[in-house]
């Protein structure tokens, strides 16, 4: 299993397909984020409330890092957390994507609909990072959200994940790597020939 990551250009297109498209992707999710919002004002916020409740024993909360820019607030940390979450996604997308090829489908809407279904509908509220509205006794399971959140949350995905599918088309090609199928030619060159 581990003889993909033993040819070095593999392991390039691994680290540049995870910073490519950990940034680009990021940027994507949360321009979506701006255009549609997921919840509405004074709805929790689930990766300010995961921040609190993992890191506020240090005294880290999800505001620790706010700044001002242009007269707006910014939460810092919950930006650091985005983009994160975004490189350590690209990271999984590139990985599976060296095994099973098919998580691809669909210039990778297909990985978007996986990750909002396991992270949005089924992760997120089972920890109960997310409550419908100013309700705390009202968990944010799929049946709970709104239209708007279903939307927001899956639409941004399918272009977040579609944003990863690009950059490692553009690092595939870079390389001379075959853009489509098993890209790692984990056989001989000289077979191909």
């Amino acid at each position: 299993m581990l003889a993909k990551f033993q040819d070095k250009l593999n392991v390039k297109i691994v680290i540049w397909t995870t910073i490519l498209g950990g940034f680009f992707s990021s940027m994507v999710k949360w321009g979506s984020e701006v255009n549609t919002p997921p919840r509405a004002p004074g709805d929790m916020v689930p990766p300010a409330a995961n921040i609190d409740a993992w890191l506020g024993w240090l005294g880290v909360n999800s505001h620790s890092l706010d700044y001002v820019y242009n007269g707006n607030n910014v939460w810092g940390l919950v930006s650091l957390y985005h983009w994160g979450f975004s490189f350590v996604f690209a990271f999984v997308y590139v990985v599976i994507a060296m095994y099973w090829p098919q998580i691809r489908a669909w210039y990778g809407a297909f990985y978007g609909i996986i990750i909002t279904v396991i992270m949005h509908y089924f992760f997120i509220p089972l920890f109960g990072f997310r409550m419908v509205g100013v309700n705390k006794d009202i968990t944010g399971w799929p049946w709970n959200l709104t239209w708007y959140e279903h939307f927001s949350e899956l639409a941004g995905h399918i272009w977040w994940a579609m944003c990863i599918e690009i950059c490692l088309i553009a690092v595939l090609a870079h390389f001379g790597r075959p853009i489509k199928g098993d890209f790692t030619m984990s056989h001989s060159p000289r077979a191909l020939r």
